[in-house]
């Protein structure tokens, strides 16, 4: 061999190298692309929105059918209570100041026998429920509206001026607290039909005689149930109060129905009297056994309502405020109570 053979010979042994390393570079660079591509993350996915929240349930009202039992324990139903007569029935009272208290003057006259009941056969409870009052008293004496006759039956006289106060031994209205009363007028009446005041009956019936009962709503309708405000045979009516301003009053109609009329009453039981109101409601003392605020009261009644009172009474008595428009939040209050006795009326006469 010579030579330029040896060449020409080695010549195409060194081409196939360099078409190898050519492709073994572009076989590097493929696998350094594809390491590339999988050290890159993947991109993230969107994250899914959040669940809506279930809707809120609207309030599952029951119908009170225009009856409730107040908690006698609480201002201001601690202020009612029984005047027992010597073990022969019972009439409303209410406590007007800390000795005095307010009732039917019919009520003090024994018609069987034709006397006047005399004081050491009655004896006073106040904030009573179950067999359990807070606060007592024996009577020192008391005086019937000036000219009512009882032997002289349904005058008009009697049957207008028809009211008695009772002095009481013991101040036993510092533990209770007391009202004041409100006759009923054009103004209240224009309250009542803006829903600012609620006007209902409360007291002791013969039927249920151990707790205060409510009447609100009691108008029955015609061919309707009958009307839970009115009096049993074995008893008188109960006396209307009405709800506004904060405040529980005495509607004095049921015992006198004119403002003008009031000024013996005003005198007798050293009321102040400003227009269409006598007297004032007064709390029980900070150290008395009756709770200052109505919360079982308003407890009870958000449940009826529909909230769940039980497990916080201040969330339930805000989502009612919220529900009903009412501004402010906060502990409960006789403002409160009144609003949750008025959508109370209302799921009666819905």
């Amino acid at each position: 061999m010579t030579k330029n053979d040896s060449v020409t010979a080695s010549m195409p042994r060194r081409a196939g190298g360099g078409r190898a390393a050519v492709l073994a570079a572009g076989l590097l660079l493929i696998l350094q692309a594809c390491a590339a591509r999988q050290e890159t993350p993947p991109p993230q996915a969107e994250p899914a929105p959040p669940p809506a929240p279930p809707p809120v349930a609207a309030p599952e009202v029951r119908s009170f059918e225009g009856r409730f039992f107040a908690d006698a324990h609480e201002y201001p139903w601690s202020a009612l209570g029984r005047v027992n007569r010597a073990g022969l029935g019972f009439c409303n009272g209410i406590l007007i100041g800390p000795r005095q208290v307010l009732t039917q003057a019919q009520c003090l006259y024994a018609r069987r026998e034709g006397r006047w009941w005399q004081p050491g056969e009655l004896h006073f409870l106040a904030a009573y429920q179950k067999d359990n009052y807070l606060a007592d008293s024996k009577i020192a004496g008391f005086t019937a509206a000036p000219g009512y006759n009882p032997a002289a039956g349904a005058t008009l006289v009697n049957l207008t001026n028809n009211w008695a106060v009772l002095e009481l031994r013991d101040p036993i209205g510092l533990k209770t607290g007391w009202l004041g009363l409100q006759w009923n007028d054009a103004a209240l009446s224009a309250q009542e039909a803006g829903e600012s005041a609620v006007v209902l009956r409360a007291g002791y019936r013969a039927d249920w005689p151990h707790a205060i009962s409510l009447y609100f709503g009691c108008a029955s309708a015609s061919g309707g149930p009958a009307d839970l405000c009115q009096a049993t045979p074995t008893e008188r009516a109960l006396p209307p109060f009405v709800l506004s301003d904060g405040e529980l009053r005495v509607v004095a109609d049921h015992y006198l129905r004119t403002a003008a009329q009031g000024s013996a009453l005003a005198r007798l039981a050293a009321l102040p009297q400003r227009g269409d109101r006598l007297g004032q409601a007064v709390p029980p003392s900070a150290n008395s056994p009756v709770r200052r605020i109505p919360s079982v009261s308003a407890a009870d009644l958000l449940q009826g309502l529909g909230y769940a009172a039980d497990q916080d009474l201040g969330q339930a008595a805000n989502r009612f405020r919220s529900d009903q428009g009412l501004a402010g939040r906060g502990p409960v209050d006789i403002a409160l109570l009144a609003a949750l006795l008025q959508a109370a009326r209302s799921s009666t006469t819905r």
